[in-house]
């Protein structure tokens, strides 16, 4: 008596063939968009120029958009190129839907892939895909953007230190050459002093050679403090300019505002020549206003 085996079949074995008949599906319908986009991007070249869409609708009943995401597809998905993980883009992404991989589209392979391991994107609608890809390129951007103002930044400051240790450095110089000026004025003073103490019968100047000595000297050691007085003024002006720009700024403006004040006054003397009143009646509202100012000011 011969026995019928009845294989027992349980939802999960069922449910595991579903899944399993699915994923290679997706499978074979990635690596067919890419065969597909492949040929599309050979018949484009074949196609005489101007009938590319009509080929399209005539001959494939594609449209446009969608023979352009085969190509893409195939651009960046083909070519069976092996990642640095092993992977080839049917192993990476074989379970993903033609929806799901348009939001792809577009990145870096390195960043495809990375966010193929830390998300469980065949899970992911379309929809979420998108928003993620989004997500990580505004992510991306603003760390770009932080970087380039920290580098902006670190520049800004590093121009203004050297912009304060040259002008330190000039202000040094300065006092140095003020230094130097004192005491060349010492020891001119010393020698001076030096001849003046010889005994008369062995002096080698007369009195008048003296006094012109001493009066060069004199000059040349005023002019001299003078322009080291000056280069040292006009560094501390400088080191000010960078210690205070709103000072600085501040000055400029007052600067201005007196310029044109005189101005002011010069077109007042114009008009007194041609037209006293009128003169009169603007040099009254001239001064109410700069009044007002000032005690707004003050």
């Amino acid at each position: 008596m011969s026995e019928n085996v009845v294989a027992v079949r349980s939802i999960e074995i069922v449910t595991a063939e579903i899944t399993m008949i699915r994923d290679n599906a997706r499978k074979v319908f990635l690596e067919s968009v890419i065969q597909i986009g492949t040929r599309l991007e050979e018949a484009k070249q074949m196609v005489p120029s101007g009938e590319w869409t009509a080929y399209l609708t005539d001959k494939l009943g594609y449209k446009p958009s969608t023979a352009q995401n085969y190509m893409r597809i195939a651009r960046e998905f083909g070519g069976g190129q092996v990642s640095l993980t092993g992977k080839t883009a049917a192993d990476a992404f074989g379970q993903l839907s033609y929806s799901q991989i348009l939001p792809l589209l577009g990145m870096a392979e390195e960043e495809r892939e990375e966010l193929a391991e830390e998300h469980d994107l065949p899970s992911m609608s379309s929809r979420e895909i998108a928003a993620l890809v989004k997500e990580r390129d505004e992510a991306k951007e603003a760390a770009e953007k932080a970087t380039a103002e920290k580098a902006a930044a670190e520049l800004k400051f590093e121009g203004a230190a050297k912009a304060r240790e040259t002008v330190l450095h000039e202000l040094k110089l300065s006092q140095d050459e003020c230094d130097v000026v004192k005491q060349t004025a010492a020891d001119l003073q010393k020698q001076l002093d030096a001849i003046e103490d010889k005994p008369a019968e062995v002096r080698e100047l007369t009195e008048e050679e003296l006094e012109e000595i001493r009066s060069k000297v004199r000059e040349e050691n005023a002019e001299a403090a003078r322009a080291a007085e000056e280069r040292a003024r006009a560094a501390e002006e400088k080191l000010d300019k960078v210690k205070n720009p709103a000072a600085h700024k501040v000055n400029f403006l007052f600067g201005e505002v007196r310029g044109l004040v005189e101005r002011l006054e010069q077109a007042l003397e114009e008009l007194q020549q041609t037209d006293e009143a009128a003169c009169e009646k603007f040099a009254k509202v001239i001064a109410d206003w700069l009044r007002k100012e000032g005690d707004r000011l003050a």
